[in-house]
This record gives structure tokens, C-alpha cells and sequence, in this order.
């Protein structure tokens, strides 16, 4: 005999419901399971494309710094070694010294050096160069330099002296 033909039709409805409700909730389990697969999956492909694509980077880079060394002699840095060494832009004042043919030609003060020798279109130089210094100084520490350097293309005050900001009379009575 059937062991559920000696149940009441109240247990045997309990047993369905509980049967039924089993295997739902293992058809949940195993499509969450699904789920989670098919997610693990797509990450690792998506992981496996992003590394194919960095190979493929890394091959390009590599022939171009093969062809960079041919044409150049020099080797192409790759894109991190130049952000992990790149300084941050910031102000940069300080005096600068316009050099041409191993002479001092030029002496200028700016908060921003490297804009300020770019503005100089006018000017024959061959080289630069340039002193740190604070923003309140400028003026006292370029005055020192263009007495002291007389560089030809700064302009002249008079006959013995350049112009400068600050005349040289007044420099020194600043001591």
C-alpha cells in the first residue's frame, strides 16, 4: 500500500505545497547559480579582452620604439614611466638669463619663467637660463643682475647705467 493513501487529504495537500515549494526553490537556486556563472564568465572575458588589448599595446609600443630607435637612437618611453616621472605644472617664478654665443645677453624677471622666454620673438638667443626666486624679490634680485651682468639687449637708464627696476643707487642704500 501507498504510504500517501493513509494520509488525510490535509497532509497530503501539505506534502504538495511542501514538495512544491522545494523545487522551486532549488529551480532559484540553481538559476541564481546560473546567473552567478554567466556573470563570473563575463568578467573574465572582459578581463581576458582588456589583457589582449594591453599585449597588443605593449606589441605596438615595442615596434615603435624599434622604429623610434632607428630613426632617433633614442627608445619610446610607455605611457606610465612618463606620468610616473611627469612634474606637476605649477607657478615658477624667477629671474631668467637669455644666453647667446656664451654671452649674457638679456636678463628678465617672471612668475611664469617658461611662458614669459617663450614671449621673447624679438630676441637672438641660443640658450637660457634661470634663477628660483620668490615673487617679492623679483624685482631686487633681476635690478642685481642686469648692474652686475649689463646685458646688451637690456635698455640703458643712461650712459653708464642700464635700466633696471630698481636703479642701482637704490640698491644700495636697501643694505
Amino acid at each position: 500500500m501507498n504510504p500517501m493513501q493513509l494520509k488525510t487529504p490535509e497532509e497530503r495537500s501539505a506534502i504538495a505545497k511542501k514538495s512544491h515549494a522545494t523545487r522551486k526553490a532549488n529551480k532559484e537556486k540553481r538559476e541564481a547559480e546560473d546567473r552567478e556563472k554567466r556573470y563570473y564568465r563575463a568578467d573574465l572575458n572582459a578581463e581576458i579582452h582588456a589583457l589582449e588589448a594591453k599585449i597588443e599595446a605593449l606589441n605596438f609600443n615595442y615596434k615603435m620604439s624599434a622604429i623610434s630607435g632607428s630613426l632617433t637612437n633614442k627608445s619610446l618611453l610607455y605611457a606610465e614611466d612618463i606620468i610616473k616621472h611627469a612634474l606637476p605644472w605649477k607657478k615658477s617664478p624667477g629671474v631668467y638669463f637669455l644666453v647667446q654665443d656664451n654671452e649674457v645677453v638679456y636678463v628678465g624677471q617672471s612668475v611664469h619663467i617658461y611662458s614669459r622666454i617663450a614671449q621673447h620673438h624679438g630676441k637672438t638667443f641660443d640658450r637660457y637660463a634661470f634663477v628660483p626666486c620668490k615673487e617679492a624679490l623679483l624685482d631686487v634680485l633681476e635690478s642685481l643682475y642686469i648692474h652686475v651682468l649689463k646685458p646688451k639687449l637690456n635698455g640703458n637708464f643712461n650712459e653708464k647705467e642700464k635700466s633696471a627696476p630698481i636703479r642701482f643707487d637704490a640698491l644700495l642704500s636697501m643694505i
